[in-house]
Parts: structure tokens; C-alpha cells; sequence
């Protein structure tokens, strides 16, 4: 088994900058590895930090260098995938010594962390706010899973292959999900797909493979069906999840805005 903290969607700036002009996404970022630091003990033991995406929001060497230097504060090994927002040579530049890291080409990798292979998959296309995922990066989940025995199985990419019913966000999802569905569809291992861009909690099944999405670090979405539905953003709620890949194993959302609790009962 493994268990692993999951963050993303944390949207850093330039130093002096504000994400879409209203969001300290580097004071956010700072408060957030603070509280999780103070949950250490409560949230214990992780085996690594799973970055699903748009760890920048300007695509900036700053922002890059300021959120490795926040997740590092973590103490424990990080793996990433870039997300929309993200600039894939900056992003692999911040990212480079980490193992799972690659020195050219799309940011995909496999790795093993105790019995559980971690498949990481880039979506990101350059310009525009959908993802795709492309052949070489379906190519490597099928080898990584030809050889991934019985164990648990984690795949993590930054858009979601499921519709939330957030219109403007559905709109800019994973353009083929089909073809990640039909990657999957005979293979018989416990396999978790986690997300994120969608900044909140969303659960589904692609074929018959669990997904589930993260909640962002610095802001949210409402779910709003209606036609009408405001495009933008709430302050909140944030937060991150953690993941127990063991046998009757969870994924467990933590919300990160200030509490007033707990009280005992």
C-alpha cells in the first residue's frame, strides 16, 4: 500500500502579482503548507505529494522557483504533472532534478511507491484551456501497465476525464476522454484516476475505474447546471486530499480554510 497527499490547482504568480487580479496566491500558498505542516501528525504517514497541475498561473521562472521552494517545506518526495495554466519548459526547468521528471518531451512518467505504480500523464496544450492526451503518453500508461503486476494502480492528470456539470469547465476538459477510457477498459487492476482544474470535489467512473477530483489550494468553483451560470470563481472552498491505495482504501478530501474546531464531544 501508499499513501499519498494530493494539491492542486495553486496558481502562483510573479512576486507582486494577484492571480486573475484578485487571488494572493502566494500568501495562499504559504498559509496552506503552514496548516498542513500543523496537520502533519494528524495526516501521517505519506509516502509523497502528488502536484496535479497548474502549479503556475503565469507560466513565470518566479512562480516556479517560489511553489517548489513551498511543496519542498512538505519534507517528503513530490511528483507533478503540468496543468493548463502551466508552461511545460519552466515547469520542467522548476522540476527537473525529481526523479520522475523527464528531460525532454511531454511531462509523463511512471514510478513505483511501495506496491502501488503511480502513472503521472501530461494534458497540457500550449494556448488554449482544454487538455488532450496524446499517443506517446497513452503508450506509456499501456507499458507501465503491462508490467504493473496485480497491485494498486494511481493515474494522476490535470484534466478530469469526466464532465462535472460546470458548463465553462466541462468546455475546456479532456478532449478525449474516450481514448483513456479505452486504454482502460480491459485492464483488471484497482485503479484510481485522480484530477484536478476543476477546483473542487467531483467523483465518477471512467468505464469501470474510479476518478476523483481535488478540491484547488486558492479557490473554487460553484456547481451551477443552468445555462446562465456565472462564469468565475469563489475564495473558497480549498483544500487538498489524501489517498490510501491499501485494500479498501480511500480517497479522503481536507479542507483547508480556517476552523474554529475541532471540540470534543
Amino acid at each position: 500500500m501508499a499513501q499519498f497527499l494530493q494539491l492542486s490547482d495553486l496558481h502562483v504568480v510573479e512576486e507582486g502579482a494577484l492571480a486573475s487580479s484578485v487571488l494572493d496566491t502566494r500568501r495562499t500558498l504559504t498559509a496552506v503548507i503552514d496548516r498542513l505542516l500543523e496537520m502533519k501528525a494528524a495526516l501521517d504517514p505519506l509516502d509523497a505529494l502528488l502536484v496535479s497541475g497548474d502549479i503556475s498561473d503565469d507560466g513565470s521562472a518566479d512562480s516556479y522557483a517560489f511553489a517548489r521552494a513551498e511543496l519542498e517545506r512538505l519534507d517528503m518526495p513530490i511528483y507533478v504533472v503540468p496543468g493548463n495554466h502551466d508552461a511545460r519548459e519552466p515547469f520542467r526547468a522548476a522540476f527537473a532534478n525529481l526523479d520522475a521528471t523527464p528531460p525532454s518531451g511531454l511531462i509523463d512518467w511512471a514510478t513505483t511507491i511501495g506496491d502501488t505504480l503511480v502513472v503521472g500523464l501530461d494534458t497540457l496544450v500550449e494556448g488554449q484551456g482544454g487538455g488532450r492526451l496524446r499517443e506517446d503518453s497513452l503508450d506509456l500508461l499501456r507499458n507501465a501497465l503491462d508490467t504493473a503486476g496485480q497491485g494498486p494502480v494511481v493515474i494522476m492528470l490535470h484534466h478530469p476525464p469526466i464532465k462535472t456539470g460546470i458548463r465553462f469547465m466541462d468546455a475546456i476538459g479532456l478532449e478525449n476522454a474516450e481514448a483513456l477510457e479505452a486504454e482502460l477498459a480491459d485492464t483488471r487492476c484497482d485503479i484510481t484516476l485522480i484530477a484536478g482544474h476543476v477546483h473542487g470535489i467531483h467523483h465518477g467512473l471512467l468505464g469501470h475505474h474510479r476518478v476523483a477530483t481535488a478540491p484547488s489550494v486558492c479557490s473554487g468553483f460553484a456547481l451551477d447546471r443552468r445555462a446562465s451560470a456565472t462564469v468565475g470563481f469563489l475564495t473558497g472552498p480549498t483544500g487538498c486530499a489524501v489517498i490510501d491505495t491499501a485494500p479498501g482504501g480511500i480517497w479522503s478530501a481536507v479542507p483547508l480554510d480556517p476552523s474554529d474546531g475541532p471540540f470534543p464531544f
